[in-house]
């Protein structure tokens, strides 16, 4: 098991891990279509979003500095959307459509905490871990995870965007480690993406557990936990030092 001996600090994914959208994305995007007199069909919506979000290029920007970032934050988000939308039907005022969905998803109402996160945060604080949320997210997610209540319970928030890396790019948990001051072997990442979360951790020295809330996530010989809920547990048996 990849799993350090020692655990001084742990990571967290923020969505799929500790939060996730409060209504689902096609739900949302169809709604928001609806509300300017377009329909789309947010099964069409969807499905477009599980094609065109795992082709899009990293959520980072090593060569940009201040407001850049922002612009080509919300230019990756832009593409993002027009491609999902396209494949639905399109919508005719379309900067005006994707300024509606950019300002939503940019409020703590459009997400909700797991019912385990929080819990499972405050737990690991009493055990006296030093926490951060490592996140391939943009500049929106330090106010989201504010006005959800899981900042206040973390010493760090590190976003993609930020610090010019996304995972699995060893560099955004280098970033994160040393945010914290702890070194990588006494440092466990929990996260729901084999590829991102676990094998971004692991080649980063890491120890590292994947969260399975999607039972249809299919692994073998990898450390896991069904939810966060059984976290404290999995603490109690390997924290030392």
């Amino acid at each position: 098991m990849n799993v350090p001996g020692a655990i001084k600090a742990i990571t967290f994914d923020a969505a799929g891990t500790l939060m996730r959208v409060a209504a689902p994305v096609g739900k949302t995007y169809a709604r928001i279509a609806g509300e300017m007199g377009f329909v789309l069909s947010p099964d069409k919506l969807d499905r477009a979003f599980r094609e065109v979000f795992p082709a899009m290029p990293a959520m980072a920007f090593p060569d940009l500095h201040g407001r850049a970032i922002a612009d080509a934050e919300r230019a990756w988000w832009r593409q993002l959307v027009e491609r999902v939308v396209n494949r639905a039907g399109g919508v005719a005022a379309f900067e005006k459509y994707f300024d509606a969905l950019y300002t939503h998803y940019a409020r703590g109402a459009a997400w909700r905490a797991y019912p385990d996160t929080h819990p499972a945060l405050r737990s690991a604080r009493a055990r006296g871990l030093r926490i951060a949320v490592i996140s391939n997210f943009d500049s929106r997610l330090p106010p989201i995870l504010q006005e959800l209540g899981i900042e206040e319970l973390t010493d760090a928030v590190i976003h993609s965007t930020a610090c010019g890396a996304a995972k699995p790019d060893r560099r955004i948990f280098a970033h994160a480690l040393r945010t914290l001051k702890v070194t990588p072997e006494c440092a466990l990442h929990v996260g729901d993406s084999l590829h991102a979360d676990f094998h971004g951790a692991t080649s980063a020295g890491m120890g590292a557990l994947l969260v399975r809330r999607r039972k249809d996530l299919a692994v073998q010989d990898i450390p896991t936990l069904p939810d966060l809920g059984k976290l404290d547990a999995f603490l109690e048996r390997h924290l030392q030092g």
